[in-house]
């Protein structure tokens, strides 16, 4: 391998762990490691450190310091004596950071500072490059002795990582801020900083979208190899450009289109799950027990399904009951009130209709406040309707036939035809074959191959509704942030022998996507639907 090609991969895997991609970086880099160049063998340390691996990392950064020592590159060689430092190498923390500033690698020197000098960080928040002062300002947050100056850190290293892709550093400063808002019981800050988390999207680039064509060329054309190379040119180029400003909707604002409606926000950290209920004006905080308790609930009321004892389905009781209950218990905080959830990870896959006290009634899930917010505000228009049947579905064309015989519009069944009319209409309803993976790469599978969340998010402009008549394909997001105000989609496997009633029923009723869903599924069964966005 040249060493050109070598130091390109390196600047990949760099720019995906930037990114929080640990597992994507390690593979890039394992061709270029080989090679032992040592801004290689650097970079595996870093992803080892990463992954709590001290004794790799340690023997990683010595080969590095000894291969830039051989080719008389000494401005490197405070950096790796900063990584082995940081892994558990005797030295002076203080005089290698000195030394790394003094070569202009100000964040290696922040970063060891940090581990084991943090006063020092501190010290020095007001020096080096934006990521190396905002690693100064969580040192100072760490260090603060009253809620309000740990806070006051964190905004100001937060300011500085508006636009940066490091992720680490902005997520220790959220969750930071988040402890202290949980400490006080403060409910407000507790959903300022929750939000906060959500952080925001990355900017679509056109770099990412002729890439995107070579992939589609690959798939076409069976090149195993070039595929997974140019997914991880996806990834990267998808992150690496940075992200869009994405700030925090007042709550006064949420309170305002909430209306009669109840919000209730989980939040998962340090292990325990908690909620901000927000209804009838009032913002409480309520401990909702352990967090993996939850999601454990949520795998015993998935397995049920699965072994096609359908949770709340006419005529089959209640499968894995007491999993239903806790659940249910979540919900307690809204009362009777219409719902919008927004789910922790835990809680990511419950179907929500599943619960007796959500059953027949009107619930959005939105991945944040401010994407339930920003989806509300978008008008919701049902005049032009587009029907797409992707192929081994027994009932899709049957469904899709129905559908169209009732609404008009018209069909489509492959790629690039669907994103196409997508533009075109105000109703996207997609019968096919769905496979979760990560946001960029779920995909629906269409008659001549997947259509991928990356193709959507190349997309000016979506349809205020799109109905994904599919197992599980985790597009929901992807679809919001291109502009859908509503996006149905099922948590699980569907039956194919059940869903054309529940898709007639739920169209019948679109001027009212949450309620109509919910109508449909009390009335034909649970199938895992849920309307995410603003029903």
């Amino acid at each position: 391998m040249t060493p050109e090609r070598t130091r390109a991969l390196v600047d990949r895997a760099e720019a995906l762990l930037s990114t929080g991609l640990v597992r994507e970086a390690n593979a890039v880099l394992r061709a270029a490691v080989t090679s032992r160049l040592p801004e290689a063998l650097l970079l595996a340390a870093r992803c080892a450190l990463r992954d709590g691996n001290a004794i790799v990392a340690r023997a990683l950064a010595a080969e590095a310091e000894t291969s830039f020592r051989a080719e008389d590159r000494p401005s490197w060689v405070p950096v790796a004596r900063a990584f082995a430092l940081r892994a558990g190498a005797p030295g002076s923390a203080s005089a290698v950071a000195a030394a790394c500033d003094e070569q202009g690698h100000h964040e290696a020197a922040a970063e060891l500072r940090l581990a084991l000098v943090p006063a020092e960080a501190a010290a020095h928040r007001h020096r080096g490059t934006t990521r190396s002062r905002a690693v100064g300002w969580l040192a100072r947050a760490r260090l603060a002795t009253s809620r309000r100056d740990a806070v006051a850190a964190c905004r100001a290293g937060l300011a500085l990582t508006k636009t940066d892709p490091d992720t680490d550093t902005r997520g220790d400063l959220v969750e930071l801020a988040l402890d202290h808002a949980l400490t006080s019981r403060d409910a407000r800050s507790v959903r300022y900083w929750g939000e906060r988390r959500h952080g925001a999207p990355p900017v679509p680039t056109p770099e990412v979208g002729e890439v995107r064509a070579e992939l589609r060329l690959a798939r076409v054309r069976g090149e195993h190899d070039r595929i997974a190379y140019l997914e991880r040119e996806v990834r990267r180029l998808s992150f690496a450009a940075g992200t869009a400003h994405d700030p925090v909707v007042p709550l006064a604002d949420v309170v305002d289109v909430l209306g009669d409606r109840a919000l209730l926000m989980f939040i998962s950290h340090r292990g325990r799950l908690v909620a901000v209920s927000v209804a009838g004006g009032r913002v409480r905080l309520h401990d909702r027990g352990d967090a993996r308790t939850a999601a454990r609930h949520v795998r015993a009321i998935s397995l049920a399904a699965t072994s096609r004892a359908v949770v709340g389905s006419p005529g089959t009781g209640s499968a894995a009951p007491h999993a239903v209950a806790e659940l249910d218990g979540l919900l307690r905080p809204a009362g009777d009130r219409g719902l919008v959830i927004v789910p922790s990870p835990e809680l990511a896959r419950v179907p929500w209709a599943a619960l007796p006290s959500a059953r027949g009634r009107a619930v959005s899930v939105a991945p944040s406040a401010g994407c339930w917010f920003r989806a509300a505000s978008r008008p919701l228009a049902l005049d032009r309707r587009l029907w797409v049947a992707g192929p081994e579905l027994r009932h899709a064309w049957r469904e899709v036939e129905a559908l169209q015989q009732l609404h008009g519009g018209g069909f489509r069944s492959t790629v690039d035809e669907t994103l196409a009319g997508m533009a075109h209409v105000d109703v996207a309803h997609i019968a096919a074959h769905g496979v979760r993976q990560d946001e960029l790469f779920s995909y629906l599978q269409l008659d001549d191959g997947p259509l991928h969340g990356h193709d959507l998010d190349s997309l000016t402009k979506v349809p205020p509704i799109v109905v994904l008549s599919a197992c599980e394909s985790g597009l929901a997001r992807v679809l919001l942030r291109r502009g859908a105000r509503v996006v149905v989609e099922s948590v699980r496997a569907v039956p194919d022998d059940r869903v054309v009633d529940v898709m007639i029923d739920l169209h019948a009723g679109l001027k009212h996507p949450a309620q109509a869903l919910a109508d449909a599924q009390a009335r034909h069964g649970d199938l895992g639907f849920v309307c995410v966005g603003a029903g």
